[in-house]
């Protein structure tokens, strides 16, 4: 699990289908507003770990699933937006 505050940086994740730099395949991007400042701020989730964390965690506010990657949707190229 990883915290970006960079929407070009998630941009360019989803563009790639999930890869960046060398990093595991990312197989989710999840956008919130974090409980500090109230920012936005997008989680990526990776392989192996829990897709949901996001959603479950306490710091996330009104969090919202923007890309998943095709091989958790039957094939499709994009999650919910």
């Amino acid at each position: 699990m990883a915290t970006i505050t960079s929407k070009e940086i998630i941009d360019e994740i989803i563009a790639a289908d999930g890869r960046y730099m060398g990093d595991p395949q990312v197989i989710k991007v999840v956008a919130y507003r974090n409980q500090f400042n109230g920012g936005e701020a997008w989680g990526i989730i990776y392989e192996g770990e829990d897709p949901m964390r996001y959603h479950n965690a306490p710091a996330c506010h009104n969090p919202q699933t923007i890309w998943v990657h095709k091989s958790l949707v039957g094939g499709e190229d994009n999650g919910e937006k």
